[in-house]
């Protein structure tokens, strides 16, 4: 079964993000999905690149971590708001998760880069770690064996 049409609390995966995103106050919602594309940050890369009306910034969030909290979502929006200019990242005991924030500046135009890993490491933008108590953001469910 794809990840898309997983379900965890009778609600398939995007649907639980959503409503953790709403639950943070969030309200522009745009759910990235069967674009054909060769990989995620080439689906990203579109999708922003189309968007004639960009926010400040983005939540990356794979579709693959429904389980984050969404007090975990507030402060990396708080943050965010705080630094405008960076990526921002959620950690948790040490281990960085998802999902993370970029800011709408980054530079999605360049061919030079594969992933979104490469773009923010290339890109000089700076990145701020928000320390979480909160392991959705590591936990990546890939398997039916993986939910709670």
């Amino acid at each position: 079964m794809p990840k898309s049409e997983a379900k965890i609390d009778g609600l398939l995966f995007s649907q639980k993000i959503s409503q953790s995103l709403i639950d943070a106050g969030v309200r522009d919602i745009l759910l990235v999905k069967d674009l054909n594309t060769e990989s995620m940050y080439e689906s990203l890369k579109e999708t922003i690149m189309g968007d004639a009306n960009p926010p400040e910034y983005y939540i990356v969030w794979p579709v693959d971590h429904p389980l984050v909290h969404c007090q975990s979502i507030t402060a990396l929006l708080e943050t965010a708001m705080q630094n405008p200019d960076c990526v921002v990242k959620p950690e948790y005991l040490g281990r960085r998760g998802h999902p993370i924030l970029i800011p709408s500046k980054l530079d999605f135009a360049s061919p030079a880069y594969e992933t979104l890993r490469e773009l923010i490491r290339h890109s000089g933008i700076g990145t701020v770690i928000v320390p979480v108590d909160d392991p959705g953001i590591i936990r990546n469910i890939n398997r039916q064996e993986d939910l709670p």
